[in-house]
């Protein structure tokens, strides 16, 4: 992925993320690079946000507002999977400040 030094703030990638349906009726696809907790980067290059909320026998019980974690599909692998946002570093290429 091509990584550029443009920023975007946290609470743009939100607002984008949450468009779950682009204009022209497609799901809105996107990419992002994050820290692993061993320290590590990662990279989703086909991500949607997460149609379904469960996830594992118990369901998912995650909540954006209480535990920083987003539920998210991994196109490619179709599964899905969860990411802390304090983990999260570039979103489509662009940097993310999580100072705004």
């Amino acid at each position: 992925m091509v990584r550029s030094n443009k920023r975007i703030s946290r609470r743009a990638v939100f607002a984008d993320i949450h468009q779950e349906i682009r204009g022209d009726g497609t799901p809105h696809v996107f990419s992002v690079i994050y820290c692993k907790r061993d320290g590590t980067l990662g990279e989703k290059l086909l991500v949607t946000k997460s149609q379904s909320r469960q996830v594992g026998e118990r369901g998912y019980r995650g909540n954006v507002s209480l535990n920083f974690v987003l539920l998210l599909y991994n196109v490619a692998t179709k599964k899905h999977f969860e990411i802390s946002i304090d983990r999260l570093l570039y979103y489509n290429g662009q940097r993310i400040n999580h100072q705004s």
